[in-house]
């Protein structure tokens, strides 16, 4: 009786170790001074493929989601039968919880960011890429020591992307469109005495200055951000 049990036990610790491991990997990329800066890339306008890729990307965000769920049943079961499975459940949850694969809850900080209608009518034939002011507030908000940020509702974390495809901005491969919301959850007035700070965000308050581009900021006494939805990119791992 107590060799099938062990065997239970083994059958869900195994699979939770080895999503602890990527896990922690994710989290370890994360932590890596600099890391959480989030860059930029550009590509040409490929307007046509934007569309498919954005249904292929949905339906891989869905089925991802299923299998973290199925994973979650699998670590509540074991935590429920082996004390062993359940200290590396607590470890688990710990480590998904800073990697950005739970919700995050608290007081925050909500930026907000679109062109002006005087400027949006002057570049109508092109359209201003904010990809370079996104992640400019939300390395903003990391060095203000936000525990978790989102774009438009899309978690950013060490593997994120944020890119121009023309004047569209994609986001973990999602694409999101003005007026482009930056949410940040963690200690409203650390986060705001950087934002605010002159030195920071200089170019877009000087367009905000000229009218060029709308930015409001203003904190919020709770907020919930979503989890990272999309894959565990692992650059780099080392076994403890």
């Amino acid at each position: 009786m107590r060799s099938v049990a062990l065997q239970k036990g083994l059958a869900i610790a195994v699979p939770a170790l080895v999503f602890g491991f990527l896990v922690a990997a994710q989290w370890a990329t994360l932590a890596a001074p600099g890391s959480r800066d989030v860059g930029i890339r550009y590509i040409d306008p490929l307007t046509a493929s934007l569309g498919r890729l954005q249904d292929e990307q949905t339906s891989l965000k869905a089925q991802l989601a299923d299998v973290r769920a199925k994973l979650d049943q699998l670590q509540r079961a074991g935590a429920a039968q082996n004390g062993t499975v359940r200290d590396l459940s607590a470890q688990l949850d710990d480590l998904k919880r800073r990697a950005g694969l739970t919700d995050a809850s608290g007081e925050g900080v909500v930026v907000t960011l679109d062109a002006t209608r005087a400027a949006a009518d002057l570049t109508q034939d092109r359209l201003p890429c904010f990809a370079p002011d996104l992640t400019d507030i939300v390395n903003a908000a990391w060095r203000g020591g936000a525990r978790a940020v989102a774009i438009d509702g899309e978690r950013i974390v060490a593997s994120s992307s944020v890119y121009c495809v023309g004047g569209t901005i994609v986001v973990n491969g999602s694409i999101v469109s003005a007026p482009f919301t930056v949410t940040a959850v963690g200690p409203t007035s650390s986060i705001l005495a950087v934002v605010d700070d002159p030195s920071q965000l200089s170019d877009l308050k000087r367009r905000r200055d000229q009218q060029v581009v709308d930015l409001r900021i203003a904190s919020v006494p709770a907020v919930t951000l979503p989890a990272y939805g999309g894959p565990v990119v692992v650059r780099s791992a080392t076994p403890q």
